[in-house]
């Protein structure tokens, strides 16, 4: 019994920890005008061909606007989504592109859905980006 109720505390204190390392959010403003002009030029050499001029997704390449992307990617974190971008894309040659190629791109995909923008540029540290939220909905 008390090793049941020792790790239903840990089970908690382990919960509220990774609650709490998420705070930000893409409503908050998290990349820069700037980063996400350089992100567009770079989508339209690097990924539009796969995932449409419009980020609406081709065949096998998923959308990466509208409510399709939100709620594919909601409650997930930008970490997550970067990740899956460093990792992944291009599909020719993944993980070809740097880290800042990465997160302006990601900042470019953010603006078009509408998130707002900022004075900070996104970080390209998957650890700190694991710290922001995708919301599809801006809180209340």
């Amino acid at each position: 019994m008390k090793r049941k109720r020792v790790a239903a505390i840990v089970l908690v204190v382990v919960s509220v920890c990774v609650i709490a390392q998420a705070t930000a959010s893409v409503w908050d403003g998290i990349y820069s005008a700037g980063q996400a002009k350089r992100g567009e030029s770079l989508y339209a050499k690097e990924c539009a061909s796969c995932h449409g001029a419009a980020l609406e997704g081709r065949g096998q390449a998923p959308a990466l606007s509208g409510a399709e992307f939100t709620a594919n990617w909601n409650g997930m974190t930008v970490g997550d989504l970067f990740e899956k971008i460093q990792s992944s894309m291009p599909a020719d040659q993944p993980g070809r592109l740097s880290g800042d190629q990465n997160a302006a791109i990601l900042a470019f995909i953010l603006s078009f859905n509408k998130f707002p923008a900022a004075i900070t540029e996104l970080s390209s540290d998957p650890k700190r980006l694991r710290q922001i939220r995708i919301e599809a909905a801006r809180p209340k």
